[in-house]
């Protein structure tokens, strides 16, 4: 029986507070420079590139090396953890080596719980990470009504133990980062606001009201949540915020505790692009549980494309058009959507995001096609990743005869897929398709109403056959106006077969702006009071990394509720790799969840053990359970608080100890390294989800 993902929520159509120059085209922020040493921030300048050092800070040569490395692969701003005041002095002797070797890198200081160690660290680089959540305030999960009286006592707190830092900086021109993390908001926050975007929000904001008081504005703010979906609508918030209040600083995006491998890069990947997409974002760190390194190129494969739009935008930008969104921007909500009815699934309604992949080959090699098909649908194999609708084009009728054979085998060997049948502007060919297949995939020709009509009637006599209607492809990089006629077109499809009484169809629309041309029409398809389904289709560019770019252009949208089926045709890849590829996005934006959930850190010169070979070592025990959530964190900075999504934890708490939490709850404490792994499977196991199954 199908597991139905929960009921989505309803967003209600209303004209949205401005968070970006436009939704529908490419258009940057505008935001003021900050310079950072030599590198400048936000305002005209590209997507700045900046990464982390993993040694310990106190190992002056194994940290002044990672910085020449870093340095050499790209990266173009370096932050280093000063845990410590010894951390921070020993910041002196790495600047002074990177001098001698002639690196100029600017160099970012990395603060918890420690003002003492920040208020050092500013001589001696050239920008302070703060995160507001803990600066001046212990965590101690305490619940407190605040009145308002007292809210405003413990502001004038904060501002006294804060205003020596921005004093500092601003005495010294250096520049400061106020990093919010969701999993480390101060129990003030928490009981005003919650665990929200708006929680995260107010508490960067108070801390820049404070430097405003003393005039200092060489600020860049950060909103990093593990979740995409959270970090993705407070970042958003935060930019709507920041033209509620004139203010124009720039942003550091980045998904903390991303993971590693394919995982850790399309998380990063969707919620970076996002929301670079929506012109956000002025700086990037991809955080990886890797060799640092690493984190460089993943950062240029994500960020090149906006910083070449910069040069030459892709649009020419308009005001935009006058179309009523019911997309919410500041938290989830699934687009509604009529259900399609098929023999072996359902789609759109509450039903999952559906995985669809093209056929690799003709169709008129039979008995290969059916081989592939059934490798495609992992038939026989349990709780297999796999593709639920093979898309098979027909061009002629020969294909149809051919698509009948494949049909019959599929049939008569209980196959578990549904074949769409793809035809273009040639109405006798899909007719006779429509026998042969589960979904009647067609682009109509000149005669748009009559066709889609005809096809109703034949669809009419079965009880779950579907109709499927796709746009004409459009140019490479089309105008707005283009997107909009386009967009019209597939509008007028889907209300054909409303006048029709047909709603056993889907619709898409296929275009290399694949986000904004998917919300023009979700937005035109709710201002006519249609909700067929939407499929949203992303084909390879040359040049253009697929993992990287399909992940933010279904990512976007997905996690916008914009999707009820997703495709990516990308012919260089093999079709094992497309479908792991489809259901990593869908995992990324918590949209279906197909396997473990790893939550891990990036490591830090606070790293309590080596994340990578931990992390690798957890992962080959408990990867075969299925929707478990498992946070392997560093240290107990953001453990806690970043893990609270998390079904188990398993975080560095001193030097070869381990504490072990069930969500949010620490219950055991100190457990020996060499012990840990086995007590987080006895963990699992008493909570009743452990399996055997591998």
């Amino acid at each position: 029986m199908e597991v139905l993902v929960s009921n989505p929520l309803i967003v209600q159509s209303q004209r949205k507070s401005k968070y970006c120059e436009t939704v529908f085209s490419y258009a940057r922020r505008r935001t003021r420079e900050v310079m950072v040493g030599d590198i400048g921030i936000g305002g005209t300048n590209p997507i700045r590139i900046q990464s982390m050092t993993t040694t310990d800070t106190m190992d002056t040569a194994g940290t002044v090396r990672q910085v020449i490395e870093l340095y050499e692969a790209g990266c173009e701003i370096v932050r280093i953890t000063a845990p410590s005041i010894r951390d921070a002095e020993n910041l002196k002797n790495i600047r002074d080596a990177l001098n001698q070797q002639k690196i100029r890198v600017p160099l970012v200081a990395d603060i918890h719980f420690t003002p003492n160690a920040a208020m050092k660290a500013a001589e001696f680089v050239e920008k302070v990470r703060i995160n507001p959540g803990n600066y001046a305030d212990k965590k101690k999960f305490a619940v407190v009504d605040y009145s308002d009286h007292d809210y405003e006592k413990e502001l004038d707190r904060i501002e006294e133990t804060f205003r020596p830092l921005v004093l500092r900086c601003k005495e010294y021109g250096i520049a400061m980062r106020i990093g919010t993390n969701h999993g480390s908001l101060s129990d003030r926050i928490m009981n005003r606001y919650g665990d929200t975007p708006l929680g995260m929000v107010e508490s960067a904001l108070e801390f820049v009201s404070i430097c405003e008081r003393y005039d200092y504005k060489n600020i860049i703010l950060s909103m990093k949540s593990s979740n995409v979906q959270v970090m993705i609508a407070t970042y958003r918030l935060l930019a709507s915020r920041m033209d509620e209040l004139k203010m124009d600083y720039p942003f550091h995006l980045g998904v903390t505790e991303a993971g590693d491998g394919e995982d850790g890069r399309i998380k990063s990947a969707i919620g970076i692009g996002a929301l670079l997409e929506d012109g956000l974002g002025d700086t990037i760190r991809v955080s990886l549980t890797e060799n640092s390194v690493f984190e460089i190129p993943a950062a240029r494969a994500i960020a090149g494309k906006y910083n070449s739009y910069n040069e030459k935008p892709s649009f020419n930008h308009t005001d935009d058009p006058d179309i009523c969104e019911a997309r919410g921007p500041f938290q989830y909500g699934r687009r509604w959507s009529q259900t399609v009815e098929l023999p072996l699934f359902n789609l759109g309604g509450v039903h999952h995001v559906r995985v669809e992949l093209p056929l690799p080959m003709s169709i008129s090699h039979t008995e290969k096609a059916f081989t592939a098909v059934k490798n495609m649908s992992k038939a026989g194999i349990a709780d297999a990743v796999r593709a639920e609708i093979v898309r098979v084009e027909i061009k002629s009728l020969n294909d149809v005869e051919s698509l009948q054979n494949l049909y019959s085998l599929i049939q008569n060997h209980h196959i578990p897929v549904a074949i769409s049948a793809q035809i273009k502007k040639d109405l006798d060919i899909a007719k006779s398709s429509i026998l042969h297949c589960d979904i009647l995939h067609y682009t109509p020709g000149e005669n748009v109403r009559s066709e889609i009509i005809d096809i109703i009637n034949l669809l009419k006599v079965f009880e779950k056959k579907a109709l499927h209607l796709e746009a004409a492809s459009l140019d490479s990089h089309p105008s707005l106006s283009q997107i909009m006629t386009v967009a019209d077109e597939a509008v007028e499809y889907m209300r054909v077969c409303s006048d029709e009484d047909f709603s056993n169809c889907s619709v898409s629309m296929p275009c290399d702006d694949t986000i904004y041309a998917n919300r023009i029409l979700a937005a035109k398809l709710h201002a006519a009071d249609l909700k067929s389904p939407i499929k949203i289709h992303y084909s390879a560019k040359k040049g253009i990394p697929t993992l990287f770019e399909a992940s933010i252009q279904l990512g976007s949208l997905l996690c916008d509720g914009i999707g009820d089926c997703i495709y990516i045709e990308d012919p260089d890849m093999e079709a094992d790799d497309l479908i792991r590829l489809n259901y990593n996005i869908l995992q990324a934006a918590r949209l279906r969840i197909s396997k473990t959930e790893f939550i891990s850190c990036p490591s830090c010169g606070r790293t309590l053990f080596d994340l990578q070979e931990v992390t690798a070592r957890i992962k080959s025990k408990t990867a075969h359970l299925k929707g478990v959530k498992i946070a392997i964190m560093g240290c107990i900075v953001n453990g806690p608080g970043e893990m609270a999504d998390a079904d188990f934890g398993y975080v560095g708490s001193s030097a070869g100890k381990i504490n072990l939490y069930v969500g949010k709850e620490l219950v055991e404490r100190n457990i020996d390294m060499a012990a840990a792994d086995q007590r987080l499977i006895e963990l699992i196991k008493s909570e009743g989800m452990w399996n055997d199954t591998k």
